[in-house]
């Protein structure tokens, strides 16, 4: 089933609502981009709050134990107090951190990403489990308890630099070099942890030597490449803090003990000593670090400051865009569709009333006032307006052709009527004459009879034009008048009636203003069997009572007719229309179906067992009224050119039900006797 086409109306609030629906569109993107940039930024002091703060007090805290551990691991009986209250402190900064990085709220791949490094720093505690039985068992180096924590302190490092990630560079390269400088500091931190171990032993273990060296050349490599990133003013002042007293004492303190003895050489350096190198400068890094998270929050909001006042402004030029273009999409939209609407209704009353109802009283030839039923519509002055004026003028034209037309056919039938009138005086006449011709063959029968039929057939043609003219048709003045008398006379009307077969005939009475109409329905059906059918078949009549009326069944051995064409004639009969000149060559159908349709009678034809075609005429009730007895053969009126004796014996067995044929001549030969 095809896809019903959409309304003009439909059409009209597509083009306006689609420019619309895309500023709309657009503009909630950018409201969503904007919002969510804003939202990110925003949040960027939640994750400093809930992951990037508890994250540097628990590597702090790691730092610590791991200095204190391997001063346990030194010297035989350390300061195992201030180890065990350092891990209980270690174990409230894990605590926190895992309670605090629960709230974590981060979207997107690297909120992923922080939440599994989230994940593997809280699992790392199983291993700072094993590192502490360890290290109180004394069954580790200090070497290995170094490496030990920080591996701890890396997980916590992968941590601070998955949530250093930001919508905004400039806040991401902020918080990335802050991290990147407290892995310098953990490299400090590191050092610090080893060398506490050596100057408490005052010596070297195995391997101590070549870690010191490796972390050193890490450290005065990664400090000035960590400040590479800082903004201009912070790298002055960090390169200032590098060249303080501070990093020089470390820096010359760092030579000399790796300019010491080999390994198991006594260290001379106490660890007094190094811890008053150690501690200022570390102390010094960690203030210039404290500022880090406090300036990506400053440049965090700064920049979101930024998008919301670009929103505030954006957003509400583009709603104001968006409301001007709704409610003059509305306006002009509403105003074309309610216009065109009240065009569409004008235009289907005119089609489907007013201009039918118009033709038709000027095809009746009644007067009306054209100027006074001109279609006026107020559709304002553009194009729909034309439009508007084009259906006037095409109502107007509409009338002056059906006027025109209604005058010429008026003519035209005039002048049917006058011929056809002429033609049936001719006729008429030479009926007379032909009565009056006493001349018989040597069979007894006048010789005048084929003329006759001839003639009767001539003059039920000129009757056609009288039917097609719509003209009032003659009638016989003799009253109502038996269906089985209508019925032998209008086979006698036919050029082969010889060939016409009776069956039986019901007894019924035909009222008088029917009988010439219904005559002339038979004897085109008639004429129509025997002239479709071979020759030498006979075409069988037959007369019966129906529940709703007569039917009489006209019976042919002809040609037939194909499905198609068989329903075609069954509509035409059915439902007849205005005569078409170009179909003329079916002209007795029309007349059939014309008068049928004046007198109620349904007229259908079907395909007949014998292989032609049969056409039942059901009279109704009131134009087939009962009788009581059989016509008599004597009732019958004088038949003038039938010889009375053939008259007597075919209407006496058609009474009967009998079989008979028609005899030739069976005609009236009056024109006021067969109309």
């Amino acid at each position: 089933m095809g896809r019903k086409p959409r309304s003009i109306r439909s059409k009209i609030v597509l083009v306006l609502l689609v420019p619309v629906a895309a500023l709309t569109a657009l503009w909630t993107v950018d409201v969503t981009a904007s919002f969510a940039d804003a939202t990110a930024l925003r949040d960027t002091n939640h994750t400093q709050d809930n992951v990037s703060l508890p994250c540097d007090k628990m590597v702090a805290a790691l730092q610590a134990e791991r200095s204190l551990s391997v001063d346990v691991l030194a010297v035989a009986g350390g300061d195992t107090a201030a180890l065990r209250a350092q891990r209980a402190a270690t174990d409230a900064a894990v605590t926190e951190f895992r309670d605090l990085s629960r709230h974590y709220r981060g979207s997107g791949i690297s909120a992923d990403i922080t939440r599994a490094r989230i994940a593997d720093m809280l699992a790392a505690r199983d291993a700072l489990v094993l590192l502490r039985t360890q290290v109180d068992a004394g069954s580790i180096t200090r070497a290995v308890a170094v490496s030990g924590y920080n591996g701890i302190i890396s997980y916590a490092f992968s941590v601070s630099t998955a949530a250093a990630v930001s919508s905004d560079p400039l806040v991401e390269r902020v918080m990335r070099t802050s991290v990147a400088m407290r892995r310098t500091g953990e490299l400090l931190h590191q050092e610090d942890a080893l060398l506490t171990g050596v100057t408490s032993a005052g010596r070297f273990d195995t391997g101590e030597r070549r870690q010191l060296s490796e972390i050193v050349g890490a450290l005065r490599f990664q400090i000035p490449v960590a400040g590479s990133t800082l903004p201009a003013p912070d790298q002055a002042a960090f390169k200032s803090m590098l060249s303080s007293p501070n990093f020089v004492a470390l820096r010359t303190a760092e030579d000399r003990i790796l300019s010491e003895d080999g390994p198991g050489g006594p260290v001379s350096t106490t660890r007094a000593e190094w811890k008053a190198t150690f501690i200022p400068a570390v102390r010094q890094l960690y203030d210039f670090l404290a500022n880090g998270y406090g300036k990506a929050a400053e440049f965090a909001a700064a920049e979101r400051d930024r998008i919301l006042m670009r929103f505030g402004v954006s957003g509400m030029l583009g709603l104001v865009a968006i409301l001007a273009s709704l409610f003059l999409s509305i306006r002009v939209g509403g105003s074309v569709v309610r216009r065109l609407s009240v065009l569409r209704t004008a235009a289907n009353d005119l089609a489907q009333r007013r201009l039918p109802e118009m033709v038709r009283r000027v095809r009746a030839g009644e007067q009306i006032d054209a100027d006074g039923n001109t279609l006026r519509l107020s559709l304002g002055d553009d194009e729909i307006a034309d439009v508007g004026a084009a259906l006037s003028e095409v109502q107007q034209s509409a009338i002056d052709s059906a006027a025109g037309e209604a005058a010429l056919r008026y003519d035209m039938n005039k002048a049917l009527v006058n011929i056809a009138r002429r033609n049936q005086t001719l006729l008429d006449r030479q009926l007379e004459a032909l009565a009056r011709t006493p001349a018989v063959d040597a069979a007894g029968e006048r010789a005048t009879t084929r003329v006759e039929q001839l003639a009767v057939q001539m003059r039920r043609h000129a009757d056609h034009l009288v039917i097609l003219a719509g003209s009032a048709r003659s009638r016989r003045g003799f009253g109502p008048e038996p269906l089985a008398r209508i019925i032998t006379r209008a086979a006698g009307e036919v050029e082969h009636s010889q060939r016409i077969e009776f069956g039986p005939l019901t007894d019924a009475e035909v009222p008088e203003p029917a009988v010439t109409d219904i005559g002339h329905l038979l004897a085109e059906l008639l004429e129509n069997g025997t002239t479709f059918s071979p020759p030498g078949t006979p075409v069988r009549v037959s007369a019966q009572r129906v529940p709703d009326g007569v039917a009489i069944e006209i019976e042919d051995q002809g040609l037939g007719m194909s499905r198609t064409v068989l329903d075609e004639t069954n509509r035409r009969l059915s439902q007849p229309q205005e005569f078409d000149p170009a179909k003329s060559a079916r002209l007795g159908l029309f007349v059939v179906a014309f008068l049928a349709a004046q007198r109620g009678i349904r007229v259908v034809l079907r395909p007949s067992p014998h292989g032609g075609l049969t056409a039942t005429v059901t009279i109704p009730p009131e134009l087939a009224v009962p009788v009581v007895a059989p016509v008599p053969a004597t009732a019958a009126p004088p038949t003038g050119g039938i010889r009375r004796s053939n008259a007597a014996k075919l209407v006496g067995m058609v009474a009967q039900g009998g079989r008979a044929r028609a005899e030739p001549g069976a005609a009236p030969r009056h024109a006021a006797e067969d109309r």
